[in-house]
Formats: structure tokens, C-alpha cells, sequence
């Protein structure tokens, strides 16, 4: 059928509006009462009606015709403002301004604001390993979310591998969400052994903890898949991050988007920071460790040494039980300075990981809030030549109706991605906000964990090795009546005494317990010790005090004395 442009406007082939087009009035000229179905289809589209209506108020100077063709006027046409440079102009005149920062929209997040209290709790009751394969996991979960079958689930088991594929789709799938990074299959302490296992279980039960303390990540689907399904889960659903692989890496390479949000600006620097200082600890640890540990062989391996030297001294028996019990006593050091390494490795090594794994997963999820971001810039460009050539269509001689159609069509698919971007990147831009805050406090707190279990557990290995040393304290003095190697050149030093104090004991050791105790065990008085010690030069200290003193003397109560003026 041909094109009639006389024929009735409902018999018209080629126009097929969806709303009433003989309503509007947007191309109604003064002074001719003709509707053109151009008209209406400008007139009752909202996208094209809001960008350009004042040209078809105002610049229309005649419409009519056998084909109802439009007469504009271009010289006295004014160029309509395009969405994107409106919205550009605003944040660079806020941004001049100092106007507030960008603020969390919770309306972006309704899973914060929910006033019903929806909540996940898991509980991790065992970890199993065949030799050394990746271990499967043991836990119960607790839940009052109504899209579970049930609210008790016991003896769910997930491998390693499972869990692997849960983290990467919640990764990939929740992009405003700084997910916490699983921790490695495998500790320091070595596959099998009983520290490994309750190192494992506390970092997998620490890693549930914070995914369930997360109101947006308990409401995805997936986490009923993964608590309902048997052995053997996959995700069902699939979460892709924006880019990966070259394209990523050459996105990367470009200079970062305008961002209105400056806490998040300077948030990426931070975390960048950490985990690239982190990965230099790491090295420099492992560096450490390795040589404690060679350090350790050489020291056992210097005591068999020695041990062999009391087989050389045949002259004095003193002298060879010195030798065997100092050989000993070395190779217990070496054994005490490897097993150092070991927990070095494990309590500082490994949580060190785990901080620059999480530094890594929070910089890369807010690399792909730029590539939204990009993505956001790119749709209004888009959204900008689609509405360059309605306004063109608008103001040339143009009979094609379905052409038209196409065009407006085009630009209300194209604003529709723009909104639904834009949307995504403020719902990304506030949840990130919120979390920020959370991620910094608890790597504040991971770090002083660390550092304070570090330390306990270096000062516990010198206890040890302070033990070791003053059990053969006895054997040195015993070489000879008068202290043996003891002496150091004090001619005058009386004989040893028959008991030895030991400064570690099982109630702790001379620089543990109450600060405040009084020194009940001394048998001495500061006035005494005053007199003895402090005596006049010249005159000879009976042997008996100086025996009393070394008996009741300990590091505490010699600080304390001389800590106190005595003059």
C-alpha cells in the first residue's frame, strides 16, 4: 500500500502511535489548525518534549502542505542544553562552591534500611583433610530470612573448591560490596597438624562472620543455594565483573574518570598503599624466616659439635659435663629458634596475607566502580548523538514517519540505560561509603590482634630459651669449687650457693605477676643490703651476705633497690 499523506490519520499505515496523538500541541502553529502526525509524535513523547520543545513552540513558522512538511526557522533556532553538560556544569559549580560532599542515598540500598532484622548466623563445628588435599568444611547455619526452606540447617560440608566458587560470585556479583577474601587453604604450621587445623577454622569462621555481617550479601539468591544444596555446589547464578583480562589492564592504563566523591578519590590511594607495603612485608618476612630457620639448623648442628668435645677432655670431669650439657642446651636453642619461625610464619605471615588480600579485593572493587563509571559516560555520549539527531529529524523537511519512530525510540532505550547506570553507580558510590568506614576499623583492629599475638608469642620462645640456659646455669658454677666459669676474674667471689634460684617458673617469672606485691620472699631489708653492698672501700663483704643476697635477689627486687636513691 502506498503512501497517502491526504488519507485518514487511523488509516495510516506508516504511523502507529501508542498514546492519543491528536492531544498534544507542541507543533500547533497560530495560524494554521493542521495536525501532522510529526507534531504529535514530538509533542507526546516526554524524552523529545523535554529536550527540544521549545523549538517546536517557537521556531515553527508554518505547517501545511499536501505532505505536511515543516518549515523551521534557523536563524532565530536556539540549541537546547544537553543532560550530560547540564549535569557536568552543576558538579563542577558545586565542586567551586564547597559544596557538602556526596552523601549515601539509602534509598539506593533498601537491604540497610529494612526494618525487619534479617540475619545469617554460621557456625563452623569441624575442619576435615585427607593428608594434604584441600580440607572440607563443617558448619551449621541459622536463619530468619523467608526465602530459606527452613530456618536450622546442621552438618552442611562444603570442600574448599566450593567455597572458592561462592567468593568469586560474590565478588563478581555485588559490586558495591567490599567482599572479605577467603583465606588459604593451607597455614604455615603445615597440613595435618593440630595448629593448622585450629588456625583454619578460626580464619574460615572469621570469614563467614564477616560475609553474614553484610545485609546485602545475605540477601542474594545464591546464599540459599550454597546453605540448601548438597556436596558438591556450584553457583547456580553468574557474576561477571565489568572488564578482565587485556581489556581491563588497558582500562587501567587511562587516567580515572571525574568523581564527585572525594573520600572515595582518596580512599583508592589508601588501600593501594596498604596492600602494596603489605606485599613488602611479605617478602621481607619470608626472607627472615628462611634464614631463622637455617639459622636454627646451624645451631643444633653446633651443639652435636660440642657434645663430641667431652669425648677430647680427659683431664678434668668438670669440664666434660659442661661440654654435654652446653652441647645439649645449644641444640634445644636451635630446635626453639626453628619452631620460632614456624609461628613467625603463622601468626604474622599469614594474617599479613590476609590484610593484603582484602587491600586487593577492595582496590580492583573500586577499579570497576570506575569502569561503571566509564561505562555511565559513555551512555550519556550516547544518549547525546541520539538526541543531536532528533533534534536534526525535528528541524528538516522529513516525510518518513517510521523513521522517526526508530529515532525516538533509540533515544528512550538510550536514556533508560543512562538512568539505570547512573542509579547503579550512585547505589555503588553509597554502599562503598558505608563500608569504608567498617573496612578501615576492622584492619585498625586486625593489625593491633596481630601485633599483640606476635608478641606474646616471641616473649614466650626467650622464656624458653632463658629456661633452657639457666638449666645448666648449676653446671657451669659446678666445674669447680668456686663458681668455675662463673667467676670472671673475681678472685674474692665466695663458693657457690647450694640452691639456685630459677627466674621461670610456672607461676610466671621475675618480670610477671603484680607490680605492687611486697618482696615478702627477700630476707634481706633495703637497709641491709644498703650497708653490705655500700660498704667502705677496703673492707671485705662477709661471704654469708653476699650468699643471702644472690639467694633472694631477682631482677624486680634489684630494680627496686636500685631504683631508690641509697646515698
Amino acid at each position: 500500500m502506498s503512501y497517502d499523506p491526504d488519507d485518514d490519520f487511523d488509516n495510516n499505515p506508516f504511523a502507529q502511535p501508542q498514546h492519543d496523538v491528536l492531544n498534544g500541541d507542541g507543533f500547533k502553529s497560530d495560524e494554521s489548525q493542521y495536525h501532522s502526525p510529526y507534531n504529535n509524535i514530538y509533542s507526546n513523547n516526554p524524552i523529545v518534549n523535554g529536550f527540544g520543545s521549545d523549538i517546536a513552540t517557537n521556531n515553527v513558522d508554518a505547517v501545511g502542505g499536501s505532505g505536511g512538511l515543516i518549515t523551521a526557522d534557523k536563524e532565530n533556532q536556539e540549541l537546547p542544553k544537553i543532560p550530560d553538560q547540564e549535569n557536568t556544569t552543576t558538579a563542577q559549580s558545586s565542586e567551586e562552591q564547597g559544596k557538602p560532599n556526596f552523601e549515601p542515598d539509602l534509598t539506593l540500598l533498601p537491604e540497610r534500611r529494612s526494618k525487619k532484622n534479617y540475619h545469617i548466623t554460621i557456625k563452623v563445628v569441624g575442619i576435615e583433610r585427607v593428608a594434604k588435599k584441600d580440607p572440607i568444611i563443617k558448619f551449621n547455619a541459622l536463619t530468619n530470612l523467608p526465602n530459606f526452606r527452613g530456618t536450622t540447617f546442621k552438618d552442611i560440608r562444603r570442600s574448599y573448591g566450593e567455597l572458592e566458587k561462592f567468593f568469586q560470585y560474590l565478588n563478581g556479583a555485588n559490586p558495591e560490596c567490599f567482599v572479605p577474601s577467603l583465606p588459604a587453604a593451607q597455614t604455615s604450621y603445615g597440613a595435618g597438624s593440630e595448629e593448622d587445623e585450629e588456625a583454619l577454622e578460626r580464619q574460615v569462621q572469621d570469614w563467614f562472620n564477616r560475609v553474614t555481617d553484610n545485609p546485602i550479601l545475605i540477601r542474594n539468591e545464591e546464599f540459599v543455594f550454597f546453605i540448601e544444596n548438597d556436596f558438591g555446589y556450584s553457583p547456580i547464578n553468574k557474576g561477571k565483573v565489568p572488564a578482565t583480562g587485556l581489556k581491563r589492564k588497558t582500562l587501567k592504563q587511562f587516567q580515572p574518570p571525574y568523581d564527585e566523591v572525594t573520600e572515595l578519590v582518596e580512599f583508592r590511594p589508601y588501600i593501594k598503599s596498604v596492600y602494596l607495603i603489605t606485599q613488602e612485608i611479605i617478602k621481607t618476612f619470608d626472607k627472615t624466616t628462611r634464614l631463622r630457620k637455617n639459622y636454627g639448623l646451624h645451631v643444633a648442628e653446633l651443639g652435636h659439635k660440642i657434645t663430641e668435645l667431652s669425648k677430647m677432655e680427659t683431664l678434668h670431669p668438670g669440664m666434660v659435663n659442661l661440654w654435654q650439657k652446653f652441647g645439649k642446651s645449644m641444640i634445644v636453642y636451635g630446635d626453639i629458634e626453628a619452631v620460632k619461625s614456624v609461628y613467625e610464619s603463622a601468626l604474622f605471615g599469614d594474617e599479613i596475607t590476609r590484610i593484603s588480600s582484602d587491600s586487593y579485593i577492595i582496590k580492583e572493587q573500586l577499579t570497576n566502580r570506575h569502569l561503571l563509571m566509564r561505562e555511565l559516560i559513555n551512555a550519556e555520549q550516547i544518549t547525546k548523538s541520539k538526541h543531536a539527531q532528533a533534534l536534526k529529524v525535528k528541524t528538516k523537511r522529513y516525510e518518513d514517519p517510521i523513521k522517526i519512530d526508530q529515532i525516538i525510540r533509540e533515544l528512550e532505550e538510550s536514556k533508560k540505560v543512562e538512568d539505570v547506570l547512573r542509579a547503579k553507580v550512585d547505589r555503588v558510590s553509597s554502599n562503598m561509603l558505608i563500608e569504608k568506614q567498617q573496612v578501615v576499623k576492622h584492619q585498625d583492629q586486625q593489625f593491633k590482634s596481630i601485633l599483640r599475638n606476635y608478641t606474646r608469642k616471641i616473649i614466650d620462645h626467650e622464656r624458653k630459651l632463658l629456661s633452657n640456659f639457666e638449666k645448666i646455669r648449676l653446671d657451669v658454677r659446678s666445674v669447680d669449687e668456686n663458681g668455675g666459669l662463673s667467676r670472671l676474674g673475681r678472685e674474692n667471689y665466695p663458693k657457690m650457693a647450694s640452691n639456685v634460684r630459677n627466674s621461670q617458673r610456672f607461676d610466671g617469672d621475675d618480670w610477671s605477676g603484680d607490680r605492687k606485691h611486697k618482696r615478702n620472699h627477700s630476707s634481706i631489708s633495703k637497709d641491709d643490703a644498703t650497708k653490705e653492698v655500700t660498704g667502705k672501700v677496703g673492707v671485705a663483704v662477709s661471704k654469708k651476705s653476699i650468699e643471702q643476697v644472690e639467694e633472694t635477689f631477682d631482677a624486680r627486687s634489684a630494680a627496686t633497690l636500685l631504683g631508690t636513691s641509697a646515698f
